[in-house]
């Protein structure tokens, strides 16, 4: 039996990117596109990244009702803070369905929202899909174990001109990786120019660059006295991410409720 899937988000540039990828997956079925009021896609089918038009028909958020949907479809959002919490007003007000999203630069209304969903549905929220990146924050945690207070440790991040949120998030969740690892509760440090005074021991500090068409790279960096760790994360396509969110949303079917992360899933 397929499975439905519903896509939030899809005519932006990850949206087109699962599209693709699940026309080509015979167990996968797209059965409602959903997108953003004024969205010039809307009322159109639906193009993704192979230039490929075809069912279904991009339908604005607001219009859709999650009532409709086929038994056991999936939600899948990559849409905006604001997008996401239209979806998930909508799934808590009238269906409560399993919740796949990579969307980031969530404030907390939008924490809040998911935190609610994930009561009474499957929720999985991380923002990067990449099962590099998820061994990657692995490996930042047992360098940080294994290097000890003696290395500091700073976080760079590159993405593209139209990436609206800095830091990444996938950054915010190196640095989380880290401080757990150090048994630290400090905050990020994202900006070094008004301290006025030299790096302090412990903490992580996190830098944002943005400029070209760069999908993504992060570099954690663990500096000691003599020597350095650079560990570094590049993705080239989106593909990589689209991949995720397809292998999390066949993953979260039939779920219990409760909150997920990739992690969960690669296991």
């Amino acid at each position: 039996m397929n499975l439905p899937l519903i896509l939030s988000g899809a005519a932006g540039r990850m949206g087109r990117e699962i599209a693709a990828l699940a026309r080509a997956d015979a167990a996968l079925e797209l059965v409602v596109a959903l997108d953003a009021p004024g969205s010039p896609a809307l009322g159109s089918p639906l193009v993704d990244v192979e230039h490929r038009a075809g069912p279904p028909v991009v339908t604005e958020l607001g219009a859709w009702d999650p009532a409709t949907a086929p038994a056991g479809a999936v939600v899948i959002d990559f849409s905006s803070p604001k997008g996401l919490a239209a979806s998930a007003r909508k799934l808590l007000a009238t269906r409560p369905l399993p919740l796949v999203t990579g969307t980031t630069g969530l404030g907390a209304e939008e924490e809040r929202l998911l935190a609610e969903l994930a009561a009474r549905a499957p929720v999985l929220h991380s923002p990067n899909m990449s099962l590099g990146v998820a061994a990657t924050r692995a490996a930042a945690a047992l360098l940080a174990r294994a290097l000890g207070p003696g290395f500091d440790v700073e976080i760079a991040e590159i993405h593209h001109t139209a990436k609206k949120d800095a830091p990444s998030g996938t950054a915010l969740a190196l640095a989380r990786s880290v401080l757990e690892a150090r048994g630290e509760v400090s905050a990020p440090v994202f900006d070094r120019t008004t301290r006025g005074r030299p790096r302090e021991r412990g903490g992580v500090g996190v830098a944002a660059l943005r400029g070209g068409a760069v999908v993504g790279e992060h570099t954690v960096y663990f500096l000691g006295e003599d020597e350095r760790v650079d560990l570094t994360h590049r993705a080239v396509s989106r593909r990589v991410f689209a991949r995720g969110a397809l292998r999390a949303a066949a993953w979260l079917a039939g779920r219990a409720a409760g909150a997920y992360s990739i992690d969960d899933v690669l296991g």
